[in-house]
């Protein structure tokens, strides 16, 4: 069993909208998926009560219990485990690290995002735990070209010594909307932009998991407006 905790020490960085969507994607391709809730807000518990379907399954788990609830999930067939954490407690976040065979740290394009998600970074690497950082809420391209603050927030995560996904979330409407209804963008509309977004994440995820460390490429972004963009270069 793989397991992927989504860590940020700054909250509204979007880590529940990301670890819902992305359990969702791996469920969708096939995996026996577990959303492990640590936030004490619970809010992808409350996402999952609002869904129709069953799947992902997505508990509450306090976390002192995650270890054990994570080796049951693997007696019990679960082959992926996403971690949701929550924010600035980081004896509760050191646990989802621990459990972690990859650490996606999630940033928006900001100053304030950047220096908070440092923290988390520096704790995943003192246990030794791959890290990659993936930018969510960026601002779209304007006539084919990205903007500035995007471009210098890659060039700020990088500097930290850890890789930047190369696809990152856009700023959506379609993300917000799909989860207040126990959705995701993938549910709603499965040929938008946002559905394409999640779907490529998920899929370069699924490789790192199965590769011994991450690898950094250039990072690019799938819009609307700049379909068919190669997905990485």
């Amino acid at each position: 069993m793989k397991t992927v905790a989504i860590l940020s020490r700054k909250g509204g960085t979007g880590k529940t909208t990301l670890a819902v969507h992305l359990a969702s994607a791996a469920h969708g391709s096939g995996h026996v998926t577990l959303l492990a809730d640590l936030d004490r807000q619970h809010s992808a518990v409350e996402w999952r009560r609002q869904r129709q379907d069953v799947h992902p399954v997505v508990e509450a788990v306090k976390p002192g219990a995650l270890f054990a609830r994570q080796q049951d999930a693997a007696r019990a067939g679960v082959d992926l485990m996403i971690i949701d954490t929550g924010p600035s407690i980081e004896e509760e976040v050191e646990q989802a690290v621990r459990c972690a065979d990859l650490c996606l740290v999630v940033a928006r394009p900001n100053f304030f995002d950047i220096r908070a998600v440092a923290e988390s970074a520096a704790l995943a690497a003192r246990f030794h735990k791959p890290v990659v950082f993936v930018l969510n809420q960026a601002p779209h391209r304007q006539a084919s070209i990205e903007a500035p603050v995007l471009m210098e927030a890659v060039s700020a995560l990088r500097k930290l010594g850890f890789p930047v996904a190369p696809i990152g979330l856009r700023t959506r409407v379609a993300y917000q909307r799909s989860v207040a209804g126990g959705s995701t963008a993938q549910d709603m509309e499965p040929s938008s932009s946002a559905a394409s977004e999640i779907l490529a994440l998920w899929t370069w995820v699924e490789a790192r998991l199965h590769e011994e460390r991450p690898v950094a490429r250039t990072p690019t972004f799938i819009s609307a407006d700049d379909r068919p963009a190669p997905m990485m270069l």
